[in-house]
Formats: structure tokens, C-alpha cells, sequence
């Protein structure tokens, strides 16, 4: 793995990147975008405002070449090469400098407001199951490159860096993986961290309003637009012929795929045509708390050819994860997985941190779950309530800070249609006060009809909601799902975790003496 000064040239200018180019002679060895990643004969990638001071410490750890905005070869003797778009130049090199490790897996990318992490997890255990262990992984709980745990990695994107992600994939080719799942992120293409990246299969979710604001999508079309374009970068296409905006979704998937690549899938209707012409539709067989059994009809020759129809035990419950699962199937099929390997795969499948249960005879039902948005967390209150007995419906729950602003009303409106009490909390509140944003939440519930609690800590908000449920209650922790931290004022601080919480607090109660 190495880089000529001639080659990075040739790569930036085949894809029109490159402004000016230094007269470089030497081989690079390394490439980072962080100076604590720094050795010897690394190029280094100067993504945003870089002072100079900070690049002559980098320098002196090893760095001898330079990607850049500007020309730093005068002020710091670092030969540069000068492009209009850094983020899409580390792609590029990126895949150059790992020997374009995409060319040697299957892939599967899946985007969508909601159901992303889930529907990754069901597609990577029926490939797991169906290759005998050989699939890779990038989701926003976790990187798999290998079986052996120290190839599984804490992600910290739902997309990574372009670096990072053609590190694992190389990593994963090392391993001997032949196919891989990954989350694709809107940010993902508005930062272009998978730039000149193509999926042969890419799955569509669904689309609402998110991650809106002034550090993400200016606007819901610029969000949208920036989910659109796995469209423009997969070889087939998999699409929710329910989801919003189906219109220009599937005007979209049309233009980027012949007929025959793109793959539509709905829930069963009454009314015939009201499946949009899907070639694979679902119907709920049973459910409860715990799971459900579907039932997958194929429509047409197209969807006849995937051999999929039969009834399906799925161990996590509602029927938007049948769907999830519906689009895993459909895209696990086209890259080999065979039905066998689905019903293992789907009866077994388990997502940490989403649909966790936990149960006191004393204090009723406790669910955790990541979450984090209207479309998540009105779907996932509707579900409790209409397969639960509930007497009193209660959610712990906060909003990200410095990130997703537009979630904060919706996040009030599905508490107000779902939940009996809100304990408004903290939830990565990063540099902004999380009384300010509870604020913004509380301003879309009705006090009158939600009793709102406002506690700040976290841990004793979960304890407090706990504590305060009887026996026929059910409490939702709703965001952090496993995470073992919080982001404080740009540090990521040790946190328990929800799950970890409510285990010790059921565990004290439960001991409590008469």
C-alpha cells in the first residue's frame, strides 16, 4: 500500500479535483486526516480551518505531503496539492491506497430516516448465516471486519470517514469477507464520505423530516436530495413503495436504474392497488412484545423470481421491522443469500440497544430503544400502547445538542400522541444547555394532557420514572439505547448506559426489604 506523487496526480485529475499539484518524488505510506494519526511518510488530508501551527506538529511526527484547500508548500515546505473538494479527494485516494477493497466484497447500503441500524442487522445475520460467516459490517453501533472480536470496533458515525471505511474494507478483504452491510448516512453524501463508492444492491427505508439545522440539511429538500443519491450509486435498488414522497422517490430510482434493478416492496393492502405495484408486499401473521410471524407474497414475475413466499418468525416485534426485515431479504437475495438462511437468520436476529425489554412485577415493563425521532419514537409509543396493557405510559427522553434542531418539535408531537409522562433529560446535549433544549421539546406537549418532569441527569431521571411506575406501567428510555457515554462540551463522557441503568434499578427494587 503505497502512493506515488505520479498517482495521486493521475487520481485527482481523472476525477477534475486537482488545482495544482507539486513536483513530488517520494512515495507516501500512510494516509490520515487526524495528526495523532500520523507516521512516517503520511499524507495528510486538510479537511476544515487548520492552523499552521498544528500542521508543523504534524510534520514533525511524519507528514510529508498535503491535501488541501490552500498551498501550504511556501509556508511550511509541504508539498500540496491543492483541490476544490478535500473530502471527495480522500475518497478517492483512499480507495486507490487500499487497492479499492469494494471490489471484492458484495455490498449492501441502506439509507432511510428511520430503521437504517435495524435493517442492517437483519441483512447481516442472514448473510452471516447464509456465508458461513463472512460478512463485514458498518452501522452506527458497531464496525465488523472479522469474526474474532478484536476486529469489532465502536463506531462513532453512522457513515465513517472515507478513510476509515476503505481501511475496514481492506481490513475485512484481509479477514476473508466476501460481503458487507453498511448504514449510508444523508451526511454521508453531503460530506462526501462516500464519494465514487458504489453498492450493488441499496436499500431505501423511508423519508421524513430530520436532521435539519444549521449543521446538517439546510432544508427538508436538501435532505432528502443527499438520501436520493444512493439511487445514482447502486447497481439495484430496493424501495418502500409506502414511504413518503414516494412520488419522487421512485421518479428518481427509475432515471438511475434499469426496470428490472429496482425492487418495491409495501405492506399488504385491502385495496389492491394501493400496493404502488410492489413486487414483494408483507402482512402481519401474529405479533406480541417479543416478536411477530409474517407472511411475504411475491407479485408479478419479477418478485415470483426471488422465491421468497412463506411465513417468517422474526424475534423483534412490530410490523415496521417486518418491513425492515421484507428489504433485508429482498437485498440479501440478490447478492445470494438463500430463504434457509432468512428464517434462521430473522428468528435469531438481535439489534442491541433497539426493542430491549425488561420486566418487575412491581414496576411493570421497561423498553429500550435508540429512538431519537418523531417517526421512531410516535411508531414505537403506538406499538406499546396497542400491544400492551398500559395504565400509565411514561418515556425518558432528550434531544442531541449542536445536531438534529428539527427533531425537538417532533420529538414534543410523538409524546403528545403516545405517552402519559415525559421526563425531559439529557441526551448529548455537546455545547448547548440541556434545559434549553428540553425547552424546545416541551413547547409541542400539551401540560395538560402529558404530566412533564424535568431532570437533567440522566441516571436519576431513568431511576425516577422507574420508581414511580406500578405494575401494570410501562416506561420507554428512548435515545442512548447502550451507549456508554455522553457528548459534554465536545468530550465524550462515561455513561452507564440506559439498559445497564434500568437492570441495576430493578435489581435494587426488586431487593428492597418489606
Amino acid at each position: 500500500m503505497a502512493l506515488t506523487g505520479e498517482q495521486i496526480t493521475n487520481y485527482l485529475a481523472d476525477e477534475s479535483l486537482v488545482l495544482s499539484a507539486p513536483d513530488f518524488e517520494g512515495a507516501i505510506q500512510h494516509l490520515a486526516y487526524n495528526s495523532n494519526d500520523v507516521t512516517a511518510d503520511t499524507l495528510f488530508f486538510i479537511k476544515g480551518n487548520f492552523k499552521p501551527e498544528y500542521l508543523a506538529d504534524a510534520k514533525a511526527k511524519g507528514v510529508t505531503a498535503v491535501i488541501a484547500p490552500v498551498d501550504f508548500t511556501e509556508t511550511l515546505d509541504l508539498p500540496t496539492w491543492v483541490v476544490d473538494d478535500v473530502a471527495a479527494a480522500m475518497s478517492i485516494l483512499s480507495m486507490a491506497f487500499y487497492d479499492r477493497p469494494q471490489d471484492k466484497l458484495a455490498l449492501i447500503g441502506i439509507t432511510g430516516t428511520k430503521g437504517k441500524t435495524s435493517s442492517a442487522y437483519m441483512a447481516y445475520e442472514i448473510l452471516r448465516e447464509a456465508t458461513g460467516d463472512k460478512v463485514a459490517l458498518s452501522s452506527t453501533l458497531a464496525v465488523v471486519t472479522g469474526t474474532d472480536p478484536k476486529f469489532h470496533y465502536r463506531a462513532h458515525l453512522t457513515t465513517p470517514e472515507s478513510l476509515d471505511l476503505f481501511r475496514w474494507m481492506a481490513e475485512a478483504v484481509e479477514n476473508g469477507m466476501t460481503h458487507m452491510v453498511m448504514e449510508v448516512s444523508s451526511q454521508a453524501y453531503k460530506k462526501e464520505r462516500v464519494y465514487g463508492l458504489r453498492y450493488d444492491v441499496g436499500i431505501f427505508l423511508n423519508i421524513s423530516p430530520d436532521h435539519i439545522g444549521p449543521n446538517e440539511h439546510p432544508t427538508f429538500e436538501d435532505y432528502l436530495e443527499c438520501k436520493m443519491e444512493l439511487f445514482d450509486h447502486s447497481d439495484q435498488i430496493v424501495l418502500n413503495a409506502d414511504s413518503d414522497h414516494f412520488g419522487q422517490l421512485i421518479e428518481r430510482a427509475e432515471m438511475a436504474v434499469p426496470k428490472d434493478g429496482l425492487w418495491l416492496y409495501a405492506q399488504e393492502h385491502t385495496d389492491a392497488d394501493e400496493d404502488m405495484g410492489a413486487d414483494m408486499s408483507y402482512r402481519t401473521v401474529r405479533e406480541d412484545l417479543q416478536g411477530s410471524t409474517f407472511a411475504v407474497s411475491a407479485h408479478g414475475q419479477q418478485g415470483q423470481a426471488l422465491e421468497l413466499d412463506g411465513e417468517y418468525d422474526l424475534d423483534m416485534p412490530g410490523d415496521f421491522n417486518q418491513g425492515n426485515a421484507t428489504a433485508a431479504m429482498i437485498a440479501t437475495r440478490l447478492v445470494g443469500a438463500d430463504p434457509e438462511a432468512m428464517r434462521t437468520a430473522l428468528n435469531e436476529v438481535k439489534v442491541p440497544g433497539r426493542m430491549q425489554e425488561l420486566t418487575s412485577a412491581e414496576h411493570g415493563t421497561i423498553y429500550v430503544d435508540y429512538a431519537h425521532n418523531y417517526a421512531s419514537i410516535a411508531a414505537l409509543l403506538q406499538f406499546v400502547r396497542a400491544n400492551e396493557r398500559v395504565d400509565k405510559l411514561a418515556i425518558v427522553v432528550g434531544a442531541p445538542g449542536n445536531k438534529g434542531v428539527s427533531r425537538r418539535p417532533g420529538i414534543g408531537q410523538a409524546i403528545n400522541e403516545g405517552a402519559d409522562v415525559a421526563y425531559l433529560t439529557s441526551d448529548d446535549p455537546q455545547y448547548e444547555n440541556p434545559a434549553d433544549i428540553n425547552a424546545e421539546i416541551a413547547a409541542n406537549i400539551d401540560a395538560d394532557k402529558v404530566q412533564i418532569i424535568e431532570q437533567l441527569d440522566r441516571t436519576k431521571a431513568i431511576t425516577e420514572a422507574i420508581q414511580a411506575s406500578g405494575p401494570n406501567d410501562v416506561v420507554v428510555l428512548a435515545g442512548k439505547g447502550l451507549d456508554e457515554y455522553q457528548k459534554i462540551e465536545g468530550v465524550d463522557t462515561p455513561y452507564e448506559n440506559d439498559w445497564a441503568i434500568a437492570q441495576r434499578v430493578v435489581n435494587e427494587l426488586t431487593n428492597e426489604p418489606e
